[in-house]
């Protein structure tokens, strides 16, 4: 019984780290697979305000479109429209939905014509 139970042990410690491999891959398959399924995207709207720190500067801001409004990832060029807000633009970018809200990660953008 000692025996059974060591040699379970022993076969336990040596296949955990054969586990870890697999969820990492696992989960590296899963990442790329999000990645592919967010094309790049434009869309023309306009910068709208909808955050504001203490000071009363604007800390966040969306891209309003016809359909709906778009949350900007203040990453890279994302920070460059905080000082664009009123502006109507045209952004480039992936989308993402998370919970019935839209937001874009931007690559570039553009002022666009009234």
């Amino acid at each position: 019984m000692r025996r059974l139970a060591a040699l379970l042990l022993v076969g336990a410690i040596l296949l955990s780290p054969f586990a870890g491999v697999a969820a990492e891959q696992k989960s590296s398959q899963s990442t790329a697979k999000k990645t592919e399924e967010a094309p790049q995207v434009t869309l023309k709207g306009t910068v709208m305000a909808v955050g504001k720190d203490a000071k009363g500067n604007v800390n966040a801001v969306a891209v309003r479109t016809e359909k709906g409004d778009y949350k900007v990832v203040l990453k890279g060029k994302g920070k460059e429209l905080l000082k664009m807000v009123g502006k109507k633009v045209e952004v480039t970018g992936k989308i993402r939905e998370a919970k019935g809200k839209k937001s874009i990660n931007i690559s570039e953008f553009k002022e666009a014509g009234a």
